[in-house]
């Protein structure tokens, strides 16, 4: 906890990423990781596997694009810095224990930004705002990588909506809002003119001791995605890091876009 501390109060941070609570998360992540290292790995391997596999999809190797990159656990940086002559990483967060591990790659940029380019808006209406984002779009990247944020972007959305929207939205009026934005960004994707590498978590599942599953969702999809190339499950948060004696797990599905 102090670590987190520490490492909070030496942050650059942003009044949304402190409202949204973007900072906290992502030092906390980085604590999770730490103790469930052994259990991610297999994921992680799989993300820069499927990445290194299908990157030279695209025609140039001028510039990629990397949505959501955070810490960097399931992105192969150090290739994609080799590959293209420039490497732009989005995120709303990156930590500056982040920063200084890649220092040395002078073609790779870490661009803080609100992937939604929702909550600005939210803050100042505390209301339901949609929109499709726009930005990057006009910048010609040969490649862009959405690893594992589809179904993570509504979520701070999702609870500073639950709280501060002036009416009081119901429950059904809240997730509606959370499948738009999940929706949205599936579309913004489609939106560049090059191929695009997906990688995003489509079902969440608890499980008992014995491996019984006891309950299972879609996170925020309400739409059908094209058939994914490559399937896996990722052990999140297994016995006792999820709860005393249930574990949790998601199916996580990989795809190239705009081929």
């Amino acid at each position: 906890m102090i670590c987190e501390l520490i490492a909070y109060f030496n942050s650059y941070k942003t009044r949304e990423a402190r409202v949204f609570g973007h900072l906290y998360e992502s030092i906390a992540l980085i604590e999770r990781e730490k103790r469930c290292r052994s259990y991610w790995l297999s994921h992680r391997t799989l993300c820069k596997n499927f990445i290194t596999e299908n990157m030279n999809k695209c025609s140039g190797k001028s510039s990629v694009l990397v949505l959501g990159s955070g810490p960097l656990h399931e992105i192969p940086l150090e290739l994609l810095a080799r590959s293209f002559e420039k490497v732009d990483l989005i995120d709303v967060v990156h930590l500056k224990s982040t920063k200084e591990r890649y220092s040395q790659h002078k073609n790779v940029h870490f661009i803080e930004a609100d992937i939604t380019e929702l909550e600005s808006e939210l803050l100042k209406s505390r209301k339901v705002v949609n929109k499709m984002p726009s930005q990057f779009l006009d910048q010609n990247y040969d490649l862009v990588i959405s690893a594992n944020i589809l179904s993570q972007l509504s979520y701070h959305l999702r609870n500073f909506l639950e709280k501060k929207a002036r009416p009081k939205l119901s429950a059904e009026e809240l997730d509606l809002f959370a499948n738009q934005v999940t929706f949205d960004h599936f579309l913004y994707l489609q939106k560049f003119s090059c191929p695009v590498i997906l990688i995003t978590d489509t079902e969440t599942v608890l499980q008992d001791k014995q491996g019984r599953v006891i309950e299972s969702e879609t996170p925020y999809i309400n739409f059908s995605f094209p058939v994914p190339i490559k399937e896996w499950w990722w052990n999140v948060a297994p016995i006792p890091e999820y709860q005393k004696n249930i574990a949790l797990k998601m199916k996580v599905s990989a795809f190239v876009l705009n081929l």
